[in-house]
């Protein structure tokens, strides 16, 4: 019965250390007609978010098992994206956690802002303009 509840304990900390539910708000700062695509950790892509003018903002979800296998990488582009569409800036880190964070979309780029309950390492982490 004790190995039981000791199990249980160890496989719920496994879990909740290695798997993410991140709430990622991207807040446009632009003027100018920019998309954005997220490439996740598992290889798959978001939809296209179109932002046309500043303050605008869109909410994404990202959830799974083993986040910081991979980094998970915000790209922007001045058209909309299609195969050989130039990325105009990118951020990329490995996240992990369950909380919230910024980025902040610019008319050249993207970056990292605020971020709570999230670890993030190797990338652009908020420290610097992306």
């Amino acid at each position: 019965m004790f190995q039981n509840i000791i199990l249980s304990v160890l496989v719920l900390t496994i879990s909740s250390v290695f798997a993410c539910d991140i709430t990622a708000t991207l807040t446009s700062q632009t003027y100018h007609k920019v998309y954005a695509q997220f490439t996740f950790h598992n290889g798959t892509k978001s939809p296209v978010y179109e932002f046309e003018k500043d303050g605008m903002e869109t909410k994404v979800h990202i959830t799974g098992m083993w986040c910081n296998s991979k980094p998970t990488r915000l790209d922007t582009y001045k058209t909309f994206p299609h195969k050989g569409a130039k990325v105009s800036g990118t951020s990329q880190a490995f996240i992990e956690g369950f909380g919230i964070v910024n980025y902040i979309i610019l008319s050249d780029g993207v970056f990292m802002g605020a971020k709570a309950g999230v670890a993030c390492a190797a990338g652009d982490c908020g420290a610097s303009r992306g």
